[in-house]
């Protein structure tokens, strides 16, 4: 089920719409860090929060994950022990293919370069003792290539054949408090650039042939959503309701709904998340 006002990669803010929320398991961690498992099992729970079905994971940490190594180190452990656990044993004779979505060039975008550039790669050193062969590349955007990272994705994975595939893309969330600070790891893959109504041709399981794992973090901020969620929260504690309709009439006529937003130390941030990223990558399977 689509819900026009609403925008979002997060599937725990698209099942919060939807009624699903409580479906979600919550666990409070160390350091403010909170986990959120949200298993979509069968196609009506995934029509109705309009997400594939898969298992997905969310941290959400605090705002101090940028400035305490501390924080940061507890959610790279987290992010680590997750991937470990949904990729399950491995064939050390296949590599684990990380590849980075997204633009280079824009750092909302740019998560996906920068883990990319992150990763230990291990593949070319056939003689060294480690636990897992790993490889690493980054796609660029359709409109300078004119190839879809699908079509990438599975030409690579194709001739290298590898265990695992992991997808690493900047997210698109309606809650500002999640921006630069929530972690996504999903076994459903992605739909680069869904977050901001670039559908572009999807990339899981069904389409590589082998086990994928999506990771995202939420670096771009959909006003429509957040504007719709503020408005929403604060007519209910004045006790109102608001009028949906001419809500979503008005944002389109203000011309607000295809506005997406980033905060000004968005390159800070999206350096940061991807350290983190890259630093769980590495400890899981390097």
């Amino acid at each position: 089920m689509k819900y026009p006002h609403f925008v979002t990669d997060m599937a725990i803010e698209a099942a919060e719409p939807a009624g699903a929320y409580d479906l979600s398991k919550h666990f409070e961690l160390d350091f403010g860090i909170v986990r959120h498992t949200l298993n979509v099992k069968n196609e009506e729970l995934a029509r109705q929060i309009g997400r594939e079905r898969g298992v997905y994971i969310t941290y959400d940490c605090p705002a101090e994950i940028h400035f305490s190594t501390r924080v940061a180190s507890a959610a790279k452990g987290y992010i680590a022990g997750t991937l470990k656990q949904l990729a399950g044993t491995l064939k050390k004779t296949s590599p684990v293919l990380v590849i980075g979505l997204g633009n280079a060039d824009i750092s909302a975008d740019s998560l996906g370069h920068r883990t990319a550039d992150g990763v230990e790669v291990t593949r070319q050193n056939i003689s060294e003792v480690r636990r897992q062969s790993v490889c690493a590349f980054a796609t660029s955007v359709l409109g300078r290539t004119g190839i879809q990272s699908a079509e990438l994705a599975s030409a690579v994975t194709d001739k290298i054949k590898p265990s695992l595939v992991i997808l690493v893309d900047s997210l698109a969330t309606g809650n500002v408090s999640r921006v630069g600070t929530s972690f996504q790891v999903s076994t459903a893959g992605i739909s680069p650039g869904s977050g901001v109504g670039q559908d572009k041709e999807r990339i899981d399981k069904s389409v590589l042939g082998v086990p994928v794992i999506a990771i995202g973090v939420p670096l771009m901020l959909s006003l429509r959503t957040a504007l719709y969620g503020f408005v929403k929260d604060y007519t209910e504690s004045q006790g109102q309701k608001v009028d949906e309709f001419k809500l979503r009439e008005r944002m389109a006529d203000k011309k607000l709904s295809g506005l997406v937003v980033a905060p000004k130390d968005i390159d800070f941030m999206a350096t940061n998340a991807a350290n983190i990223l890259a630093d769980a990558i590495n400890e899981a399977f390097c």
